[in-house]
């Protein structure tokens, strides 16, 4: 028989307690939890409930005894240490008190009632912690884990661990074999790529270099046959300059002599 899990619920209700000032009974315990969400309408302290609330019956001891002779879902008082009390619920099937079968257990603590877990949800509850600290911890060995292409896997320095930790790359991720393979695959492939990137880089910078000679080596002629050129008329202009030199000399000279003939006449 499933039952409704309700581990998570908690229900009290202090009015009724400050009321009939605690629990003096195994019977107002029961009459307490009947108040609760936990309560099953259909069992069989219901029922003995609604055939018995006019007469004697509601004591505790003549509760108990009827319910003996009835089959079904019940609830009764396993334990009782104030202010704790445990009630099971459970399936009887005869008048025996082992005739019985468990099918949830709640308890009380003062005014709160809750629905006592499972041996199997605590025990699963455990594992999954545990499973999950000891994930954590193939992590953290992941994290401290590199690969190298030419070596295979090795432990990082403490060099390299303090600057991952700096700058909060701790490379946590699953720690199972395909990752492994996938994180190889990768760093390979970036190591490759790295590889032609730089030999790429190479040739074009020897063809930058090249080029660079041979503009040079152009510019450098360029410049020689600019630089003739320009010495060729500065020559030609000096040449220039002294033959009207010398013409104007020439000339005075012979405006002279005609003065010196003029005077001698």
């Amino acid at each position: 028989m499933e039952v409704e899990d309700l581990t998570s619920v908690e229900w009290r209700d202090t009015g009724w307690l400050e009321r009939f000032g605690g629990f003096h009974n195994r019977q107002m315990v029961l009459d307490y939890f009947a108040m609760s969400p936990f309560w099953d309408r259909q069992s069989n302290n219901q029922v003995l409930s609604m055939q018995t609330q006019f007469n004697d019956l509601r004591q505790a001891d003549s509760t108990e005894e009827a319910l003996r002779k009835m089959t079904g879902v019940e609830f009764a008082v396993v334990h009782e240490q104030p202010p704790v009390y445990v009630i099971q619920k459970q399936y009887r099937r005869g008048p025996s008190p082992n005739d019985v079968t468990p099918i949830a257990t709640y308890y009380i603590t003062g005014a709160n009632v809750y629905q006592s877990p499972t041996v199997y949800s605590v025990i699963a509850n455990r594992l999954l912690t545990s499973l999950f600290h000891v994930n954590s911890a193939f992590q953290d060995a992941q994290s401290m884990m590199e690969y190298f292409p030419a070596k295979g896997y090795g432990w990082k320095t403490a060099g390299a661990l303090s600057n991952a930790q700096k700058q909060g790359k701790g490379g946590k991720a699953a720690s199972s074999q395909g990752y492994l393979k996938a994180q190889e695959t990768q760093e390979f492939r970036g190591w490759m790529e790295k590889a032609i990137d730089t030999s790429a880089m190479r040739v074009l910078q020897k063809e930058a270099t090249s080029q660079t000679a041979e503009g040079g080596v152009t510019a450098g002629g360029k410049g020689l046959d600019k630089q003739g050129s320009q010495m060729s008329s500065q020559s030609s202009q000096q040449d220039l300059s002294k033959t009207k030199r010398q013409r104007r000399k020439q000339e005075d000279v012979a405006a002279h002599a005609k003065k010196k003939k003029k005077a001698a006449k």
